[in-house]
């Protein structure tokens, strides 16, 4: 995104963001503008009631008649008062919709973005969340409560002051207009120094994110000092930048003594002259003080004050969220768009990944094939790319060399909806959302009917849970303090068995539940239709397997148990740490830990 200097705010992704955020106000919008013309009756009418008061009541002998307007000039305030309370409901109404679409898009493209892999963790999402998104429904309700009375007040003390004495309006029109010119130009620099001030912000969330992701490392390591210097340096150019935004705020005092104090001192040293001319009278000279003094000045010192500092602000953080939440495009296809994959056998030709472009690589040189209806067992030691490779097969991460073909089609060129209808990778951390139980089991296959649900249930073992919880619709309102994590596997496991993807990928998914669960789950996915790889925790999940692929580091071997602890010594000690017994003589250190 640029950071040019824009003065005119609400363009382009800002403008679409914001009118997509707003777009079931319409309603509230309007009764806001039905009372905003109530609310400026005083604005319109103090001058001209006080001019006419003092004119043909108290200067004219006529003191009830003076009176009379002064009671006319209070009632306006009344109604005022009362319109002033009757916005309160539509201005929630157009609030709080309007941050919830913002949560919604947020997030959506921060989900997006993280599936499609289109960069790193991006640890300011949470900045856009949160800070921005309530910077946004707060400054948006606070520019209703102020930037609408105040231009409201504007026109309609104009229009008074107009209908009173043109002469007396030409003398506040011409300084004023050179103030609101000054104003729109000194918005330019506030506006580029409060968007400096917003990217700061986000880079002290970023950085703090990064350094509290790798704490644990960071300790490790002895680069406290570094971290520390890191996060030192985004706090300090945030503060910086908000100084910056202060300095350049500060204009706002010249603004008002040439728009607002400049007009009065001219309206008070023409106003004797034109009354012995007999252009104005008295009291109309009294009525264009009031318009300046009691509208106008207090509307250029909030003009210039909070809605200045809130336009600004509001500009600036919409192109962040605008920025932030743009359509991320589809990854580039190798084979012709719109091409499904034919079937969903799994080929893996000369497969090559490292985390960086100088990093050693994670996973080398695999060759592979899985046939449809496969039962495909991965095991090695800690950190020889398990899990790594299972991303690979889910299409999660691209490789850095090779390619994975799902039906005859690269599995990382399908779309985000065509990848998870083809794969569904099960994690070893199992996520259960906030709300019913029947909801997260339905969550990949939204149109399943109950007994399809109910076979789930069956096929997970999981119906003492579900009879411990009350039933399917028993609403979760804290997943992690209400299931044990096993529990959770087994609520994440039924959800991906009632899905329709032919292809599913255990990575580490059972590790949380003992040996009977895990083989129920196990045997329940070997039946259903479709191929299963699984990560393997434990030895008997090798067992269970059709065939297994033994990862080493250098070479991946793929055979049935039987063959690979025949012919690999390194699987060989594998199933031996697993069941206990030592390793084969000759290999001490043979034993690598599994599990990832």
């Amino acid at each position: 995104m640029s950071t040019g200097a824009r003065t005119a705010p609400f363009r382009g992704p800002a403008a679409r963001l914001l009118a997509r955020s707003l777009s079931g106000a319409g309603g509230p919008l309007r009764r806001i503008a039905l009372w905003s013309v109530l609310e400026a009756g005083p604005a319109l009418a103090s001058g001209w009631a006080l001019a006419t008061a003092l004119d043909r009541g108290f200067l004219a002998g006529e003191p009830g008649t003076g009176l009379l307007w002064i009671g006319l000039l209070a009632t306006l305030y009344v109604v005022r008062a009362l319109a002033e309370r009757a916005l309160f409901d539509p201005l929630a109404a157009c609030v709080e919709p309007m941050r919830d679409a913002l949560v919604t898009a947020v997030v959506d493209a921060t989900l997006s973005r993280a599936v499609r892999g289109a960069g790193a963790y991006d640890a300011a999402g949470v900045s856009r969340m949160t800070s921005q998104v309530d910077t946004v429904r707060l400054v948006v309700g606070a520019l209703l409560r102020t930037a609408r009375p105040l231009t409201v007040t504007l026109i309609a003390t104009l229009v008074g002051l107009a209908a009173l004495a043109p002469v007396l309006a030409a003398v506040v029109a011409v300084p004023l207009a050179a103030a609101l010119i000054a104003f729109a130009v000194s918005m330019r620099s506030v506006i580029r120094r409060r968007r400096a001030a917003v990217v700061a912000e986000e880079d002290v969330a970023a950085s703090t994110g990064a350094v509290l992701g790798a704490g644990r490392d960071i300790a490790a390591l002895g680069a406290v000092a570094l971290a520390c210097g890191t996060t030192g340096r985004s706090a300090r150019a945030s503060a910086r930048a908000s100084v910056a935004v202060a300095w350049a705020a500060a204009a706002r005092v010249p603004i008002v003594l040439l728009g607002g104090q400049l007009p009065l001192l001219l309206v008070l040293l023409a106003g004797p002259t034109l009354v012995e001319e007999g252009t104005v009278s008295a009291g109309e000279v009294v009525g264009a003080s009031l318009y300046v003094t009691g509208s106008l000045v207090p509307a250029l010192q909030l003009l210039t004050g909070t809605v200045a500092g809130l336009w600004g602000q509001l500009q600036v953080v919409l192109e962040r969220l605008a920025a932030a939440t743009e359509p991320c495009e589809e990854p580039a296809s190798g084979t012709v768009r719109g091409d499904a994959p034919s079937g969903y056998r799994i080929d893996v030709d000369h497969l090559t990944f490292a985390y960086g472009p100088h990093a050693e690589p994670v996973v080398r040189d695999v060759r592979l094939s899985v046939p449809e209806g496969d039962h495909l067992v991965i095991v090695g030691a800690s950190g020889v790319g398990k899990s790594t490779l299972a991303g690979l097969l889910a299409g999660l991460e691209r490789p850095s060399g090779g390619r994975i073909l799902l039906g005859g089609r690269p599995v990382a060129d399908l779309g985000t909806r065509e990848r998870p209808a083809a794969v569904a990778l099960l994690p070893q951390e199992a996520y259960v959302f906030r709300g019913t139980l029947r909801d997260n089991l339905r969550y990949l296959a939204p149109d399943a009917d109950p007994a399809a649900v109910a076979a789930s249930i069956a096929a997970m073992g999981l119906g003492p849970v579900v009879e411990r919880l009350g039933g399917v619709d028993a609403v979760l309102d804290d997943p992690a303090a209400e299931l044990s994590s096993g529990e959770r596997q087994l609520v994440a496991a039924a959800r991906t068995w009632l899905s329709d993807a032919p292809v599913v990928i255990l990575d580490e998914a059972t590790c949380h539940l003992d040996m009977r669960s895990e083989a129920v789950v196990e045997a329940a996915f070997a039946a259903r239709p479709g191929t299963l790889v699984v990560i393997a925790h434990r030895l008997a999940s090798a067992l269970r397997g059709r065939r297994v692929l033994l990862l080493d580091g250098t070479r991946a071997v793929c055979g049935t148990h039987t063959e690979l602890l025949a012919a690999e010594p390194g699987y060989a000690a594998l199933v031996g740490h697993w069941d206990g017994t030592a390793p084969p003589a000759g290999r001490p250190d043979a034993s690598p830990v599994p599990g990832e």
